[in-house]
């Protein structure tokens, strides 16, 4: 189910991470409480030992011993796990887990993506000698930034899907399409990527859920630089606190402030709210700082566009996603207008940039739409849950993890500023994007200049692994996530 509706296979750390599983009821009620009868069940039956049983426990025990998650277990080779991975041509495939998948099986799967305990090695970093790209002659505007993470958030660039979104254009925000890591869900892989300038895909086990408790409490990441910009960092999200881990990693990462929905006077518990929750809230925060003389940096996440989408008619769910999508979208234009009304009484410049994580999971609506055809997939069917992605070349990855961004801005020194940042992240993964808005708006940092060179080359060498890996090497990860 997991692998049909985001592309990304069930993994150890689901395992872990079992609250998270609840959200899951909403796509499957009958599912997930025939798996916990079904544990309960055998494990009651396994209590009940008999001699032939009793005779797997040696085995059991070598098994359970081979269990020390190394490095790289398919690299060593003087090892129990090594050598059963050599014999039986076990290659752990750590750029693509779905491959890893389909190449290895999924026990062996499961096992490679066992938590590692190991954190990025330190050494020397590919951007110690770079020099300042600031344009000295640009005025350093530094407004006050509002990033909206638009769950599931998506319009064509094309007439084949056109949806409430690309009414942000009409209202003035400058449009672009930037490259999204992940497909479906997954939304802490983008989320990852916008916050630290880093790509998701590079590091097995780079992202929230293995390494939430490893993190430096200073990690170097994107709120971090604001606050030390003289910005008051928070962020706020209408989900709980523990999903993804969000309440460990975004103190870590730079929020000197966190609100989720344990912090908020929802409606209706146990359901996705409206988006206004969370924009009423940030409206509110907005105009303490404003009061208060502060520089704002806010870090939105939206969830009322989440799925699943309820079929009508046989559409795949469109008309329900619309409808949903329509709305968090007047909702956030009324909250921006409101918020850029503040700016303006405090003579204070702000800017907002919105943009969608990850494509919905409707892939048969974007098959019927030509949006992905034939040979994206290994399996199709009349059903979203029918279809199985293929392993897509560079072209195929941009495609498939387009996503909308729109930037506009208020009270800034030069004209033209939102228009350059949605253009300089045209066909770019999101990571490019705090590189990107740094250098715009003079928010400054020695690897923002780095990136910023680096997304330059083009679209299909960025999400190529080999690419990735050149450029972005475990140092940069430990400099600046880790102690």
């Amino acid at each position: 189910m997991k692998m049909a509706l985001t592309n990304s296979p069930f993994e150890a750390s689901d395992i872990f991470a079992w609250k998270q599983a609840l959200f899951l009821k909403s796509y499957a009620d009958y599912v997930l409480p025939a798996i916990v009868i079904g544990i309960l069940v055998t494990l009651w039956r396994g209590l009940s030992f008999s001699k032939k049983q009793l005779l797997f426990l040696p085995v059991f025990f070598v098994v359970a011993t081979s269990f020390v998650q190394e490095r790289q277990p398919t690299e060593t080779q003087d090892s129990l796990v090594g050598t059963l991975f050599k014999v039986t041509r076990v290659n752990y495939v750590d750029w693509s887990f779905t491959t890893n998948v389909k190449e290895n099986g999924i026990l062996n799967h499961i096992f490679l993506t066992l938590p590692t305990g190991q954190i990025p090695t330190k050494g020397k970093l590919p951007y110690d000698d770079v020099k300042s790209l600031v344009d000295v002659k640009r005025p350093k505007e530094e407004p006050d930034v509002f990033l909206v993470l638009c769950e599931s958030c998506y319009t064509s660039s094309n007439d084949s899907f056109v949806t409430p979104i690309a009414d942000l254009e009409k209202e003035g925000f400058a449009h672009s399409t930037v490259i999204s890591p992940v497909y479906g869900g997954m939304t802490a892989e983008a989320e990852f990527e916008v916050l630290t300038g880093l790509p998701s895909r590079r590091y097995k086990g780079i992202d929230f859920q293995y390494f939430a408790e490893r993190y430096s409490k200073e990690a170097m990441a994107v709120p971090r630089i604001f606050a030390e910009n003289g910005y008051d960092t928070w962020s706020a999200h209408t989900n709980d606190g523990f999903f993804w881990k969000r309440d460990i990693v975004h103190p870590k990462f730079g929020f000197q402030r966190s609100f989720f929905a344990e912090d908020m006077n929802l409606p209706e518990k146990g359901k996705y709210p409206e988006d206004k929750v969370l924009f009423d809230l940030a409206l509110a925060k907005y105009q303490e700082n404003l009061e208060a003389g502060k520089k704002t940096f806010a870090f939105l996440i939206t969830v009322y566009t989440h799925g699943p989408y309820a079929d009508t008619d046989g559409d795949g769910g469109e008309a329900v996603y619309k409808e949903k999508l329509d709305k968090t979208v007047k909702q956030f234009l009324e909250f921006q207008s409101a918020a850029a009304e503040l700016a303006k009484k405090s003579k204070r410049p702000v800017m907002f940039v919105i943009f969608g994580d990850h494509k919905p999971a409707m892939t048969l609506s974007f098959y019927r739409r030509h949006e992905f055809t034939e040979d994206y997939f290994s399996t199709t069917g009349p059903r979203n849950q029918s279809f199985l992605f293929s392993t897509l070349n560079p072209s195929q990855q941009i495609v498939y993890g387009k996503v909308p961004m729109y930037v506009k801005g208020y009270g800034l020194k030069v004209d033209g500023v939102a228009e350059a940042i949605a253009k300089a992240n045209e066909e770019r993964p999101i990571f490019c994007l705090p590189g990107v808005l740094s250098e715009r708006i003079g928010i400054q940092n020695t690897f923002y200049n780095y990136l910023v060179d680096v997304c330059r080359y083009e679209p299909e060498e960025l999400v190529d692994p080999d690419f990735i890996r050149k450029f972005f090497p475990e140092e940069i990860y430990s400099n600046r996530l880790f102690e």
